[in-house]
């Protein structure tokens, strides 16, 4: 394989990947990942075409911006690697600054002919594919712990092929524009080779990342009450049952409450449905504000929310009711030209593996709810479990 035939083919290939992660990034725009990922293919793209006119075109353009837009397309690639796992703005911009200063001494240097300059490229970009590398291997969890493993590696690979280029580069073309002289040696094409074939790969990882998000939105969708954000019915129960499991298996307590809010036909009939809906989104934003992460909300009724409190008791459980129907009380939200304000109600149970599994403690915690509401509504009560007379005894 010659140096012509080998730039030729991998700019055919790297066209074709660039114009499908164009597509699937324009029809998922709202996940920012893929727009730096087909943004970084671009760049690479122009890379390629530049480095593949090498001897025809002056070297400032096949070798210097040449680089430079090598170091920039991986950047951008750590942005979209980074946006997946992480799910955080970036705090600072330093790192694009640093690469801003890495390019402006590259240019000087090349503009100067001073030997050596290629490693003003080189090695910010070993550097930027380690990082992402540690990223990845660090944040990676859950459903992208994966292909974030396979890609780490993919990186690490990249990095070995980048710093054995960097060796040959220092060896025997540490003058800027000897490269030319490259396009006969043996080492400099098959390092290529291996480059194109790990960045083709890693295209293939960022493609696994995307059908790794959309599968888990869709499993979000598939349990999370699109009206509020919380948890749906089935999703609470799936949850209940894991954690009546563990509860028993450890012998933790556990404890739910159950929320009504109150007079929602009312507020339905005098106000709109938008104003009860409105109401709704209200209270699971107040309610989750004020619950721990390992607490589950969910909604199990037109009006009807299920809170699950693993590892605490019900007088814990009755002081967590008392919380969230005080800030509700207390709540004002914005509607129209007006505000809306209201209550709920709320029961408290714990979890009684000698009465039964959670299907029991629902019912105690539905029980004490309508119990509350019997007694003027806005108010949380609680059915403590049964302590059997043997026990006493």
């Amino acid at each position: 394989m010659d140096y012509g035939t080998f730039f030729f083919t991998n700019i055919a290939s790297v066209t074709v990947f660039t114009a499908c992660m164009g597509v699937l990034a324009w029809h998922n725009r709202s996940l920012k990942g893929m727009n730096w990922f087909a943004g970084g293919l671009l760049v690479g793209l122009v890379k390629l075409i530049l480095q593949g006119l090498e001897g025809k075109v002056p070297p400032v353009v096949s070798g210097m911006c040449a680089n430079e837009l090598y170091l920039i397309s991986i950047m951008m690639q750590y942005m979209g690697l980074r946006w997946f796992v992480v799910r955080k703005p970036m705090r600072s911009l330093w790192p694009w600054f640093a690469v801003a200063l890495a390019l402006s001494v590259y240019t000087f240097m090349f503009l100067r002919k001073i030997p050596y300059s290629g490693n003003v490229v080189n090695i910010p970009f070993v550097m930027v594919c380690g990082v992402s590398a540690w990223t990845l291997f660090n944040h990676g969890k859950g459903p992208f712990r994966a292909v974030s493993r396979v890609a780490g590696f993919i990186l690490c690979g990249e990095m070995c092929v980048a710093g054995y280029r960097a060796a040959i580069t220092n060896l025997r073309y540490m003058r800027p524009w000897e490269t030319v002289h490259a396009q006969t040696d043996p080492r400099w094409l098959y390092s290529l080779a291996g480059m194109a074939f790990l960045a083709t790969i890693m295209v293939m990882c960022d493609l696994w990342f995307l059908v790794t998000e959309l599968g888990r939105e869709l499993e979000e969708l598939a349990s999370t009450d699109p009206l509020t954000g919380a948890l749906n019915r089935r999703a609470m129960e799936e949850a209940a049952l894991r954690e009546t499991a563990r509860s028993i298996r450890h012998g933790h307590q556990l404890c739910m409450i159950m929320i009504d809010v109150d007079h929602f036909k009312w507020l339905n009939d005098t106000r709109g449905h938008a104003a009860g809906d409105c109401a709704l989104q209200a209270f699971a934003r107040q309610a989750k504000a004020m619950l721990r992460r390992q607490d589950l909300l969910a909604r199990t009724g037109g009006d009807e929310f299920t809170v699950l409190l693993p590892d605490t008791h019900a007088s814990i459980g009755i002081a967590v009711a008392e919380r969230v129907r005080q800030s509700i009380e207390a709540l004002e939200v914005p509607f129209e030209e007006g505000i809306i304000k209201f209550t709920v109600s709320a029961g408290v149970a714990q979890l009684d593996p000698l009465r039964g599994g959670w299907e029991e403690m629902m019912r105690r915690a539905d029980a004490a709810m309508y119990a509350a509401k019997e007694g003027g509504r806005n108010a949380a009560t609680s059915q403590l479990p049964e302590i059997p007379v043997s026990a006493v005894i």
